[in-house]
Formats: C-alpha cells, structure tokens, sequence
C-alpha cells in the first residue's frame, strides 16, 4: 500500500464527520472518486455513525435550558423571563432567523476560504515552476470535486429549474422514439402486404408464361407435322359442293383426310364468282348450327382451294361463302356453295 494512499484513508472519519477543511476534503474527495474500496468503506461509516443516535436514550432537557439557549442565541445575559412580557413564540422565530444569518455568513466564509486556498496553492505551483522546482498543485479532480461540491448548495429551485429541461428534453425523446417506432411498424405492414401481393402477382405470371409456353410447343409440333409429307394419308370422308341459287355454276369438292398428323379438311372450288375490291372466300364447318372458321382463300380464273387442321368430331355441313373482307369470325356475305357431311 502506497504511503498516499495510507494517508488518504487516515482521513475517513474526519471526513464522514465532518471535520477537514476545504483543500483536505478536495483532496479527499478526489482520491474516494478513484478507489472504490475507500468508497465502500465511507458509506459504512456513514451507516454506523447514523445508527449513534439510536444508541442515545432519550432524556428530558434540565429545567430552565429552554431560556437559557434563548438568552445565549439573542446575545442577552441570564435567562429569559417568560414572566416579562417575552412570548416564547416570538422569541423562537427571532432565534430561527438569528440562526438562519449566522448559517449564511459561514457558508459565505467557507466560500470564500475555499477560493483564498485554492488562489494560494495555483500561485504556488505557478511560482514553483518558474524556479525550476517541482510542481505542486491542486489535482484537476480535486477542484472539479469542489466545485461540484459547491453546486451542491444550490436552492431546491434552482435543482429543479436545471432538471426542468432535461426531463422535457427526455419527453421528447421519449415521444420521437415512440412515432418512430409506430411509422416503422406501418412501414412494416405495407410492406408486408405489398410483398405478398407481388409474390401473389409473380405466381400468376409464371402460370400464364408455363400455359403460355405448352401453347407454343404445340403449336411448333403442330407447324412441323405440317411441314411434314403425310404418311398413310387416308380419305375418312368426300362430299360434292353444290352451288346455291344466286350461283348455280359454281361446284366444287371437300374431303377429310386422316394421317398420323391428324385430320385435315381440304376443299377444292370451280367457277366461282369473280372477287372485287377485299372480297374473299371463307369456309366453314357447321356444327349443330354454329359457324367455325376453316379459314379464307382469294379465287384466279374462278378457282380456289384450301386446306384446314380440324378436330376430329361429327360435323353438320361444310359451306363457302363470299364476304366483304378476308377479317371476319362469323359468316357475314351469302353462301355460294354447301355440302351436307351426315
């Protein structure tokens, strides 16, 4: 144990007693910050000098002590006659406010020794290190411990007029935190149902793409079986064409061929009408009285023909007619040549 720090513990008792002076008790103060086993140890003698009191056995005051203190408290010789026209009353407060002076000057003479002490040991440090000597001053800490020591002294008031602010700065604190957190968890929930919408979005996107896909792998088998020669072609059906009143010349054949492929109709035309203008020809394959496109061909000389993929199924007739433009999806021209398949 270093001979400091001996001495600085010598010193406990006068300090819990109260008993150093301004620069002892700095000193002090600054040597308990840094030593927390010091620190436990002023807290327990703290504890057992306020256990003295109870230790005391209480006792009735002498008989007459009442004005005695008075008489010493007011500077009066003797004891004070009650009897006199003194009021113990009035002379207790004029004690309390002699007392309340006297706590006021000694506070304003601690003060006032604790600045001389420390202007005198600042000008002996400053003094000491112009000659060369070693300097000995005030430990930075011992005089922060001072002057908080002194702030110490502030009225409750003043105590509550510096913790007014902070405890408002707090608040606010408190309450920006608290609509932080409420926006983040918003945030959160928008956020959440927005993913799930997305995602409910890209599930759908990716069935119509795989539907999307199946439908162009079709289409492609069906392209290259048709680029392909027919093998074992065979004519499941043949009906002649018999041109309608209005064009009683025109003739003309269809016939449903079937090969590994499938079923494909191919129809043949003879002395049809001529085409003007977007004129067309268009077939179609008549099923329990709907319409369905086969599809159209332009006529040279009076003559056309057409092939169509079919779905294999029981068809009612098969007709040709003339429409206006080669864009139409139900027969909307008149019917130039008819042919019954049952």
């Amino acid at each position: 144990m270093s001979e400091r720090k001996e001495s600085m513990m010598e010193l406990a008792e006068a300090y819990v007693l109260g008993e150093l002076d301004a620069t002892e008790q700095a000193e002090y103060e600054a040597f308990l910050h840094d030593d927390a086993q010091e620190k436990q140890r002023v807290t327990e003698l703290r504890d057992t000098t306020g256990m003295l009191a109870l230790a005391v056995r209480p006792a009735a005051p002498p008989t007459g002590m009442k004005g005695r203190i008075l008489a010493n408290v007011l500077g009066s010789s003797g004891a004070v006659d009650t009897q006199q026209g003194h009021e113990p009353e009035a002379l207790l407060e004029q004690a309390k406010q002699t007392i309340e002076a006297e706590a006021i000057r000694r506070d304003a003479e601690e003060r006032s020794n604790i600045i001389q002490a420390t202007d005198a040991v600042q000008g002996s440090a400053g003094a000491k290190t112009s000659q060369g000597a070693n300097v000995v001053s005030l430990p930075d800490r011992a005089r922060d411990q001072t002057t908080a020591s002194d702030s110490k002294k502030k009225l409750p008031s003043e105590a509550r007029t510096d913790s007014e602010p902070r405890n408002l700065q707090a608040r606010i604190s408190r309450s920006l935190w608290a609509g932080a957190a409420a926006l983040m968890a918003a945030a959160a929930v928008i956020l959440a149902i927005y993913s799930g919408q997305l995602r409910s979005e890209m599930n759908e996107m990716r069935s119509n793409l795989t539907a999307m896909e199946q439908r162009a792998s079709d289409m492609e088998q069906q392209l290259a079986a048709a680029n392909e020669p027919a093998v074992g072609a065979q004519v499941d059906r043949t009906v002649a064409l018999v041109g309608s009143e209005d064009d009683p010349n025109a003739s003309g054949m269809a016939a449903m061929v079937q090969d590994e492929t499938g079923t494909r109709l191919v129809v043949q035309a003879s002395d049809l009408p001529a085409l003007s203008g977007n004129e067309a020809y268009q077939v179609w394959l008549i099923k329990d009285g709907q319409p369905i496109n086969a599809g159209t061909f332009l006529s040279g000389d009076g003559k056309g023909a057409l092939t169509y993929t079919m779905e294999p199924g029981d068809y009612d007739m098969v007709a040709i007619t003339l429409e206006p433009d080669a864009e139409g999806d139900q027969p909307r021209g008149r019917m130039v040549l008819t042919g019954a398949l049952t």
